[in-house]
């Protein structure tokens, strides 16, 4: 079972579902319930589920509270694990390569950071499953925040006019964020910084 924020909110979600479609069943139930002997019982009944209602709806709301709490918080740190990482999109891709290399390649050839060796690179290698019609992009965490930091603020002269673009690797809920803002407000209008969406 997936147990990250994320999935522990639909399932809060599909919990809450359940409980407010079995409490609209009770009520109709009741309404429906005319017998003059069954009146007083159903009256007593009635209070006591209102009652029940109520406080599970308050319980719900605050785990509700909870949960989102949570998931800001893990995001939070996932976005922290990914400050030394970039990923970097456009660079070809063949049967057997060695990803350092070309990573390397490109830092000294397109962005003349040639002092930033294989030192500099903690983790190199291509995201997601092999596709042959296109290369897939290559995730780089760099060994200190200030080696990163210096790549990313030198891409946007050094790659220009180039089919190699560099991004962050931000978390999946951001990523998506930043999709949905794009798409609002146009490519050019929107940007990250430092896995915040702008």
């Amino acid at each position: 079972m997936n147990n990250t924020p994320k999935s522990l909110l639909e399932n809060f979600n599909e919990l809450s579902n359940t409980f407010n479609e079995r409490m609209s069943e009770f009520e109709t139930r009741m309404q429906q319930s005319s017998s003059e002997e069954s009146t007083k019982t159903v009256k007593s009944l009635a209070a006591d589920y209102f009652t029940f209602k109520t406080f599970v709806w308050k319980a719900l709301g605050l785990l509700k509270s909870q949960i989102e709490t949570m998931a800001l918080g893990y995001d939070r740190l996932d976005a922290q694990s990914r400050r030394k990482n970039l990923l970097f999109h456009g660079i070809d891709e063949d049967a057997d390569e060695d990803c350092l290399s070309k990573l390397l390649h490109v830092l000294a050839d397109k962005m003349h950071l040639s002092n930033l060796g294989t030192a500099a690179v903690e983790v190199c290698h291509r995201l997601g499953p092999n596709n042959k019609d296109t290369s897939r992009p290559i995730l780089v965490r760099f060994t200190t925040v200030q080696q990163r930091s210096t790549v990313w603020n030198k891409k946007k002269v050094s790659l220009k006019g180039s089919k190699i673009m560099v991004t962050e690797f931000l978390t999946k809920s951001r990523q998506e964020l930043f999709v949905a803002a794009r798409k609002h407000f146009g490519m050019k209008k929107c940007w990250t910084s430092e896995g915040t969406v702008e």
